[in-house]
């Protein structure tokens, strides 16, 4: 290891995993889905605040907002940082605790002398059983340490490396949503996988991968899924399969380039890059059998294909071997 980082410091990172691995086995570093519903249903009590810590650029507020959508669950979003948000966010945790809604408090850590009045008031609070209380907030020493006693934290970073972006990528995609007709589906969340891999991978080389640290997080991913099926349902009209010219590339790559993800740019080079990598990964191409994602992935000249179908083992087995 320190021969690695002496001769080559861009290396310690993948060999650090293969040392890790060969001490502790494969299943240590992989990355394990994170079930955020059970925690919140079966693992806190109403009164204990689930405290959501996430590194600065990344927002794990979305994860909150997508579990509650799928639960049917009412969910109260508020911001934190003027007098304003303090009075709404009590009133909202005053209400939610009664009848037993949820309440999500962002950018806690812009308000840390509010929130030892909020101790104080969760500990003498007689709350409904279905009531939780989220609470967002960047990694910073200024947060009261009984608040972080008191409640659940759960840490969120973007993944390291291009495998493990993609295993979390496909984890938090369902499989009902990727078999919807038509089959072209599964093979744009593949493509849009892979784009957001690269995408936030970039980031830990900044200012070489991006000029500046922007904030590509999982609403991107969100939005850009979501986009996908808009375009793909309203182009198919309900058939099975449909053809990759028609496909409406050239709207999906405007959205993607210019909103989804290039709205948060404010580099022309970066911008540049940006349609470049849009460019070349959502194109009709890529619905060819010999398509290469990487022509050369090691030193044997192994080549990446993208799976002709979307079969999860087959997936994290071409994944897994990255």
């Amino acid at each position: 290891m320190i021969y690695v980082h002496t001769l080559r410091p861009d290396k310690v990172f993948g060999a650090c995993r293969r040392f890790v691995q060969a001490v502790f086995g494969e299943s240590f570093i992989e990355e394990e889905q994170l079930d955020l519903y059970k925690i919140t249903k079966n693992e806190v009590k109403p009164n204990t605040p689930i405290l959501l810590s996430c590194v600065t650029g990344y927002d794990a507020s979305g994860r909150v907002e997508d579990m509650a959508t799928n639960q049917k669950q009412a969910l109260s979003n508020i911001a934190l940082g003027s007098a304003e948000g303090f009075a709404l966010a009590e009133k909202a945790i005053n209400a939610a605790s009664k009848n037993g809604k949820w309440v999500m408090l962002k950018n806690v850590h812009l308000a840390p002398g509010w929130l030892v009045q909020l101790e104080k008031k969760l500990h003498t609070l007689k709350a409904h059983p279905n009531f939780r209380l989220f609470l967002t907030l960047e990694v910073t020493p200024k947060i009261p340490v009984n608040l972080l006693r008191a409640g659940r934290i759960l840490t969120f970073e973007p993944p390291d490396g291009i495998k493990a972006n993609l295993l979390r990528t496909f984890n938090s995609i369902s499989a009902n949503r990727v078999n919807k007709a038509p089959n072209e589906r599964a093979r744009m969340y593949f493509l849009l996988a892979w784009f957001h891999a690269i995408v936030q991978e970039r980031l830990r080389y900044t200012p070489l991968g991006w000029s500046k640290k922007y904030e590509f997080n999982e609403s991107d991913l969100k939005c850009a899924c979501d986009t996908i099926d808009r375009w793909i349902d309203d182009t198919a009209k309900g058939r099975d399969n449909l053809p990759p010219n028609k496909i409406p590339w050239d709207a999906l790559c405007t959205l993607m380039s210019q909103s989804i993800y290039g709205g948060r740019i404010d580099n022309n080079f970066d911008q540049l890059l940006m349609n470049d990598f849009v460019k070349r990964i959502f194109q009709p191409s890529t619905f060819e059998s010999d398509f290469l994602l990487v022509d050369k992935v090691d030193e044997h000249g192994n080549k990446l294909v993208i799976p002709k179908q979307w079969y999860q083992r087959r997936v994290r087995g071409l994944v897994g071997n990255l």
